[in-house]
């Protein structure tokens, strides 16, 4: 199936020879190939440890651990630069790696000549490079240097080309290792809004990444690696905590505030009686979970609840805040006129919208169900984390639909 990953029972062993010594007597530099073959014993790292992992089409999925966990060796086996010592590495339809950006271009040829060559590497013919070249070479932004050897170019350029050749490939799965880390702000910004898209169209993605923000933003489900093997995996927020608390040292086991059932992961953000406990909540679009979006996308928050018996007397409240804090916009079902009926085992709501008009930034979505009164059932603060992309930088927090009017003579 397009798009599908799976890893079956997967176990990498890299195998080396000891290091090598000096020759101790004139026999052994004679004799030195030789005897080394026989005598120098041969040294293993396990880098992957039986692992078992399925991302379906279109999921957009995050491994997160320490150095030397297996995170980029898993990016290699998916992307069929490395083979499985043991075990399966199944892999659907069409795959491009942003693992090493323009790693592939010859310096001394132009880089429109390392676009055709690498173009056709990743699976299209001539003709299709050649067609999308107008895009690669806009999104790319080097001007007249692409006409230019590839050896003449900064470290930016050489990053920008990579990406836009990579990203126009329009592969089924996409595996990206670090690379938005690189590049200066501008080609960030582009690089999520083009990845935001992607996601959108149903493209399968895997991030590697220590920047945790960008994975909570980015990722629809965490993996967990340490000492190649899986330590936890599914809810963003929930695996990173785990992994916070492992790099600390403590556990994360969640505590209980005193007559509440709620689960508290961070100190100071979520309290409430626990007779409703908000067990997820999500922003939805057409092809899924988000949390890396482009400016305008309809969509909808998508917010489950589990109640233990039946409550009659709630209200369930979403608030948007910038990163910094700023209030962006604030609704409940009690103003919006709903009337409660009840609350009973699992539910859901949405919360949608036409179209999700706000600026490129980071937003946090705060969530809660409590009486008409304002008590608390569950109160979850930063519930949901979202990076709204564009292709530009605007001001402001608003990004409403626009069509500017003008008299003759005044535009083009």
């Amino acid at each position: 199936m397009k798009g599908r990953l799976c890893f079956s029972g997967v176990r990498k062993v890299y195998r080396w020879r000891g290091s090598r010594v000096r020759n101790e007597s004139v026999k052994g530099a004679v004799l030195g190939s030789w005897w080394r073959r026989r005598t120098v014993k041969h040294e293993a790292h396990v880098a992957l440890d039986g692992v078992d992992l399925e991302i379906v089409p279109g999921e957009s999925v995050a491994l997160i651990g320490p150095n030397g966990s297996g995170k980029s060796t898993m990016l290699k086996l998916a992307g069929g630069i490395l083979k499985p010592t043991e075990g399966d590495v199944d892999v659907g339809g069409r795959v491009t790696a942003l693992i090493e950006l323009g790693a592939g271009f010859h310096p001394e040829i132009t880089g429109r000549e390392n676009v055709l060559i690498n173009g056709m590497l990743l699976g299209l013919d001539r003709k299709e490079v050649e067609s999308r070249l107008p895009e690669i070479l806009d999104f790319a932004g080097i001007g007249d240097f692409i006409d230019q050897p590839v050896k003449t170019y900064s470290s930016g350029m050489y990053v920008r080309l990579g990406f836009a050749v990579a990203v126009a490939v329009e592969p089924d799965v996409l595996l990206i290792d670090e690379v938005l880390s690189v590049g200066d702000e501008a080609f960030t910004r582009r690089c999520l809004d083009r990845l935001a898209r992607m996601r959108q169209a149903g493209v399968t993605m895997v991030l590697v990444s220590h920047d945790l923000d960008l994975v909570e933003a980015f990722a629809d489900r965490a993996v967990y690696l340490r000492a190649g093997r899986i330590r936890a995996e599914g809810d963003v927020g929930k695996v990173i905590a785990r992994y916070r608390a492992d790099v600390a040292g403590r556990t994360t086991q969640p505590r209980k505030d005193s007559g509440s059932d709620v689960r508290v992961i961070e100190e100071g953000r979520r309290w409430g009686c626990g007779e409703v406990e908000i067990r997820s909540v999500e922003l939805v679009s057409e092809v899924g979970s988000m949390r890396l979006i482009p400016t305008g996308t309809p969509c909808a928050l998508r917010i489950r609840t589990r109640a233990d018996r039946e409550i009659d007397n709630f209200v369930i409240g979403v608030a948007w805040h910038r990163a910094d804090g700023t209030l962006v916009a604030g609704h409940n079902t009690d103003l919006d006129g709903l009337v409660p009926r009840r609350l009973t085992g699992e539910s859901e709501i949405r919360c949608a919208y036409d179209a999700l008009d706000l600026t490129p930034g980071d937003y946090v979505v705060d969530v809660a169900v409590h009486t008409k009164d304002g008590k608390a059932y569950d109160y979850w603060c930063k519930a949901l984390a979202v990076k709204v992309t564009a292709g530009a930088e605007w001001p402001g927090v608003w990004n409403p639909p626009r069509q500017w009017e003008w008299d003759d003579g005044v535009f083009d």
